[in-house]
C-alpha cells in the first residue's frame, strides 16, 4: 500500500518526466513506459547491503537545474584533445578533434541526438541490458536531462581517448542527478571513453543514478573506463551494460571510490562467436561507506572468452562485497570465462565478502574462479617497519603492492593517474 510520501514521490515523477515537451514523442513515450511501471520496480535487493531504512523515496527529486560550473581545477584535470564535461547533467564544456567530425564520429548531447538520430536511437537506447530492471534504472529511464550519446562509424579508430567528467553540484534545489550514456561502436571501430564522476560535499543525503549501455558490432573494440569520487552523502547505483557481438571487444576498467552507499551493476551480454569482454575493478571504501558490486558476464555463443578481475581494499568500519557471475549458457561451446576476486581489510572493524558464481549449462568449457579476503599480513608490514618505515608508510607501501597488479595494468595514463590518486586520497582520510 502507498504512503502518503510514496503518492507524493510518484506524483513529483509524474510531473517531470511530463514535462519534456520539447523531446520527440516516441522519447517521451519512452520516458512514460518507465514511469508507468515505477510503481512495480523495486530498489536493487541486495544479501549483504540491505536498502530497507535507507528511505531513498524521501529524496527530493531535482525540478529545476540551476546554471553551475564545473570547479576550475576539475575542469583543468579533465582538458586534453577530447573531452566533453557536464554540471548537473548539463553541457558546460567540450572539445572534439576537427578531424573526429569530419571522419563521422559523433559526440553529443542524447537528447540532441534523439531528434537528430531518431531511427537509430529508439532500435539501441534501454535495450542493451538483459537483467530485471531496477528502480534506480527506471529513474534515471525517466528522468535523465542531456545524456551522452557517442558513436564511431566503421572501421573508423578513435586515436585519443574520449574523457567526460560529470560534476554533481548538490545543494537543497539540486538532490538527485540520473546521468546516462549511450555508446554505439560500428563494425570494425575502435574507441576509448572515461568518465569521471565528481561531486561537492553536501551535508544532506543525495541520489546519484547512473546507466552506462555499449553496444559493439562485429569486430569492433571498446574500452570503457569510469572513476568514481562522489561525496561522501550520495547514495549511488551505477548501472553498465554492454552487448558484445561477433568478434568484437569490449573491456571495462572500473574504479570506485565515493559515495556512502554504491551499488554497482555491470553486465555484459557475449552474444556471437568469438565476442571477449574483460572486467577489471579497483573499489576502497573507508569511513562507514558501503559498497556492493554485483559483474556478470553472460557467455551465449561460442568461442566466447571473459575474464573478471576485482581488487579492493577496506579500512575503518567500511564493508563490501563482490559478486562476480560467469554464466555460460547451452550451446557456448569451447567458452573460456575466469574470474579472481581479492579484498584487503586494514581494521578489524572493516568487513569484505567476495562470492564468485560459476553457472555452466555446456560441457565443452573452460570456467575458473578464485576468491580470496583477509587482513594485511602483519609479517610484512613489521618488516617494511624494520628498516625504518613508520607504520602509516609500511602500509601505504603494501596497499601500493597490493593493487599495483590491477592498477597499472590499466591501459592509457590518464585511467591509471586518476585510480592512483583517488587510492591516495583514501588513504590519507
Amino acid at each position: 500500500m502507498n504512503t502518503s510520501t510514496d503518492v507524493k514521490w510518484l506524483e513529483d515523477i509524474r510531473s517531470l518526466t511530463l514535462d519534456r515537451q520539447q523531446e520527440p514523442l516516441w522519447l517521451r513515450n519512452w520516458r512514460l513506459s518507465y514511469l508507468e511501471k515505477l510503481p512495480d520496480y523495486s530498489w536493487p535487493k541486495r544479501e549483504k547491503t540491505p536498502l530497507r531504512e535507507r528511505q531513498l523515496d524521501q529524496i527530493p527529486l531535482t525540478a529545476v537545474f540551476p546554471n553551475v560550473t564545473v570547479p576550475h581545477d576539475i575542469l583543468q584535470s579533465m582538458i586534453s584533445p577530447a573531452y566533453v564535461a557536464f554540471a548537473n547533467d548539463r553541457l558546460v564544456a567540450s572539445s572534439i578533434p576537427q578531424d573526429w567530425t569530419s571522419q563521422g564520429i559523433v559526440v553529443m548531447p542524447l537528447q540532441e541526438a534523439a531528434v537528430k538520430y531518431e531511427k537509430d536511437l529508439s532500435m539501441v537506447l534501454g535495450q542493451i541490458g538483459t537483467s530485471p530492471i531496477s528502480r534506480a534504472e527506471a529513474l534515471n529511464g525517466a528522468l535523465w536531462d542531456q545524456g551522452l550519446y557517442i558513436k564511431v562509424p566503421a572501421h573508423v579508430r578513435m586515436v585519443e581517448p574520449l574523457l567526460v567528467l560529470h560534476y554533481g553540484q548538490f545543494s537543497h534545489d539540486v538532490r538527485s542527478l540520473f546521468p546516462r550514456t549511450l555508446i554505439v561502436a560500428e563494425p570494425g571501430s575502435q574507441m576509448t571513453v572515461i568518465e569521471r564522476y565528481i561531486s561537492n560535499e553536501f551535508e544532506e543525503k543525495t541520489l546519484f543514478s547512473s546507466v552506462v549501455e555499449v553496444l559493439a558490432k562485429e569486430d569492433a573494440k571498446v574500452h570503457y573506463g569510469a572513476v568514481q569520487n562522489l561525496s561522501d552523502n550520495a547514495e549511488v547505483f551505477m548501472h553498465r551494460s554492454a552487448l558484445v557481438q561477433k568478434d568484437a571487444v569490449v573491456d571495462w576498467s572500473i574504479g570506485e571510490f565515493g559515495g556512502h552507499l554504491t551499488i554497482a551493476s555491470d553486465h555484459t551480454h557475449l552474444v556471437e562467436q568469438g565476442a571477449q569482454s574483460t572486467h577489471t575493478m579497483v573499489f576502497f571504501g573507508s569511513g562507514h561507506q558501503r559498497q556492493d558490486f554485483d559483474t556478470e558476464i553472460i557467455h551465449s555463443a561460442p568461442y566466447t572468452t571473459s575474464r573478471i578481475i576485482a581488487k579492493g581494499v577496506m579500512k575503518d568500519q567500511g564493508r563490501s562485497a563482490f559478486h562476480g557471475i560467469t554464466n555460460i549458457e547451452h550451446g557456448a561451446v569451447q567458452a573460456d570465462g575466469r574470474q579472481k576476486e581479492q579484498t584487503l581489510m586494514l581494521s578489524d572493524e572493516s568487513r569484505a565478502d567476495a562470492v564468485p558464481s560459476l553457472l555452466i549449462n555446456d560441457n565443452d568449457v573452460y570456467a575458473a574462479h578464485s576468491a580470496s579476503t583477509g587482513p594485511i599480513d602483519q609479517i610484512a608490514l613489521f618488516y617494511l617497519m624494520a628498516r625504518g618505515l613508520s607504520e602509516r608508510e609500511a602500509i601505504r607501501l603494501y596497499v601500493h603492492g597490493f593493487l599495483a597488479p590491477v592498477v597499472d595494468a590499466l591501459p592509457g595514463p590518464v585511467l591509471r593517474d586518476s585510480v592512483w590518486e583517488s587510492v591516495e586520497r583514501k588513504l590519507d582520510a
